[in-house]
């Protein structure tokens, strides 16, 4: 998953940066850094990589099944609610109103925080 990151951060950064920008939040690729605000981010390795997923695809819902797939490695979901703990997590870091749910479906990161 981090070379396909590396990859579209290539084809869409003219300067070679390996940053992604997403509203107020940024990931740097190449160092596994995150910043809030200018502020950064303690992430764990799966929140890190979940937020990752959700910036390249902003605006769009990500369906739980890649989610696992990408982050966890597993072919088929588990019983457990790891997924929905890591995002509780995540949300707490980079705003609850950044990730939103899409019901049925996954989750997608929204560019604003909405009050």
């Amino acid at each position: 998953m981090h070379a396909r990151i590396r990859a579209l951060l290539r084809r869409h950064n003219n300067q070679g940066e390996s940053e992604l920008t997403v509203g107020n939040l940024t990931l740097n690729i190449g160092r596994h850094q995150a910043w809030r605000d200018g502020q950064e981010l303690t992430l764990t390795p799966k929140e890190y990589a979940l937020l990752s997923r959700l910036m390249l695809k902003a605006g769009s819902p990500v369906h739980r099944e890649i989610l696992y797939n990408d982050i966890y490695n597993w072919d088929n979901e588990p019983s457990t609610n790891t997924l929905e703990v890591h995002i509780h997590n995540l949300r707490d870091k980079v705003g609850k109103s950044r990730i939103r749910t899409v019901r049925g479906f996954g989750y997608m990161l929204v560019a604003t925080e909405e009050s």
